[in-house]
């Protein structure tokens, strides 16, 4: 049987394509790369998300949703909606797009809501491309905050999802606001994503967490 995950572990450029039996949300990771690699071969998207393609992947897994992950990609797969990325995504018509993304945890917010570089290693940005999408993200953010809370281990994670208050707008992001699908652009701080090369243990009830809010918002 075939390790699935092998594949995002390793350090080769793949587009990994893996449709489940609901098309209706996609769960989508552009800049994925393993834990300890941490840049790309793209020139115009030279930093890693890395391991985000692992938690898209298993996020995907637990809703039965169809996964696109850009492994080591040499192309910014998800600024065009005519890259390989973006066209399959197309062709599973879905109503709803959740892209995993990451931050380095250094630098947060906007201009006016500029975060210490201390708050920005807990904090998780959510954006639907634009203030007039602002009440999709800002819902996702309300519910998935509440969820956090409830979780000993997970409660310091602030999540933001106004427009007006994040860095990580997605604003010209072609997959998040072309208005073909509702959109959800998610940058998770490093606490979230990586123990040196690993997914931290942490990062399992995360998945669990952020699976129940997709099934509960992106009805």
């Amino acid at each position: 049987m075939m390790n699935h995950e092998a594949i995002l572990k390793s350090k080769k450029t793949i587009l990994f394509a893996e449709k489940r039996r609901m098309t209706r949300i996609v769960i989508g990771s552009p800049h994925h790369a393993p834990g300890g690699v941490e840049n790309l071969p793209c020139k115009e998207h030279p930093d890693a998300d890395e391991n985000s393609g692992i938690i898209a992947r298993r996020v995907a897994e637990k809703l039965r949703a169809s996964s696109i992950i850009a492994c080591n990609y040499h192309i910014d797969a998800n600024k065009n909606l005519g890259t390989d990325y973006s066209l399959q995504i197309a062709k599973w018509k879905p109503k709803y797009l959740i892209e995993i993304h990451g931050h380095s945890g250094k630098k947060t917010g906007n201009h006016r809501h500029r975060k210490t570089g201390e708050k920005a290693k807990t904090r998780i940005e959510i954006s639907s491309g634009s203030e007039s999408r602002n009440e999709l993200s800002k819902k996702f953010a309300s519910v998935l905050q509440k969820k956090l809370e409830q979780n000993p281990e997970l409660k310091t994670l602030t999540v933001y999802g106004d427009f007006n208050e994040i860095r990580f707008t997605a604003s010209k992001t072609a997959t998040i606001t072309s208005g073909n699908w509702k959109a959800l652009h998610i940058e998770l701080p490093p606490m979230l994503r990586k123990n040196g090369k690993k997914l931290p243990k942490i990062a399992n009830g995360f998945i669990n967490i952020l699976e129940e809010t997709i099934a509960e918002v992106c009805k």
